[in-house]
């Protein structure tokens, strides 16, 4: 892997800005769909360690209502940190054991849990979202997603899981800039140092999965963001080429996870192709 003294890193982001226009983004899908708040999973990584600081900053405490799923591979270490993290924004964490949940499909369809299994390892984000699903229906919420677009463009998320939610206030942010984030929201230290991880089995990272740092990854994409050139992003970068057409085969293969259904085209106006709804509420209402 290349180091990271080679690696051009992508511009910073203005932290005070974009964390004011994420809080705006919040109220107003809260406002538009006329619910009273946000439940959003919490999984003991910076992502949503970032998203429920900035959702409680724009909504309070009390329309935030945050999650936490044990199961056999939850470390403690996690759970300590999440706890200490609600404490500090005097957030009250619900936790839910899903070990019985997980045992329970696991004899309903004769197959031991597999956790190096990619069908087993998209288990527990889609039992996460029935979790989350449920007391938003029940509170009159919406679900709140913690995905950033470094993840997003290569499809690194569970579809109908992680992926499965009414709104993504850092979709749009890549991992590089979610660290900055981070550090200007004063997040416990623990979420800055650890290695990012999605939790599923025991030691697993994200980087050594993805085959590649967050660094190398987000300078690639923002170069294919700028529409440059495999060339040109090979001779900013220093990256061999071959590592530019593994994000590009990475975003093209995923382009699925990143659209809601297809849907066959009959009629003269095709509901999410080219009959849309305005994002704005029509004065009427």
């Amino acid at each position: 892997m290349t180091s990271k003294s080679k690696i051009q890193s992508i511009p910073s982001i203005d932290v005070v800005r974009t964390s004011e226009l994420i809080q705006d983004f919040i109220q107003t899908r809260i406002s538009e769909a006329d619910v009273k708040g946000i439940v959003m999973g919490l999984s003991g990584g910076i992502d949503s360690a970032v998203v429920v600081t900035l959702a409680t900053k724009s909504l309070g405490a009390k329309n935030v209502f945050p999650i936490f799923l044990r199961n056999n591979n939850s470390l403690e270490s996690d759970i300590a940190d999440i706890k200490t993290l609600c404490k500090q924004l005097k957030l009250e964490l619900n936790q839910f054991d899903i070990q019985s949940v997980i045992d329970q499909f696991s004899n309903t369809i004769d197959e031991k849990e597999d956790l190096s299994d990619l069908a087993w390892m998209n288990i527990k984000p889609r039992l996460l979202q029935t979790y989350l699903y449920f007391h938003a229906n029940k509170k009159n919420y919406l679900v709140c997603g913690a995905g950033n677009k470094s993840e997003i463009m290569i499809g690194y998320f569970t579809k109908y899981g992680d992926g499965g939610v009414d709104i993504l206030p850092i979709g749009d942010v890549y991992k590089t800039h979610v660290y900055q984030l981070a550090k200007y929201l004063k997040l416990p230290k623990p979420f800055l140092e650890k290695p990012p991880s999605a939790g599923l089995t025991k030691g697993q990272t994200d980087e050594a999965e993805i085959g590649m740092s967050y660094t190398q990854l987000d300078s690639i994409l923002y170069g294919l963001e700028l529409f440059q050139t495999d060339q040109q992003i090979v001779e900013l970068t220093k990256f061999p080429l071959s590592e530019i057409k593994k994000v590009r085969a990475l975003i093209y293969t995923s382009e699925h996870k990143r659209r809601g259904p297809i849907i066959f085209k009959l009629g003269v106006r095709t509901p999410n192709i080219d009959w849309r709804i305005p994002l704005t509420k029509p004065k009427h209402f």
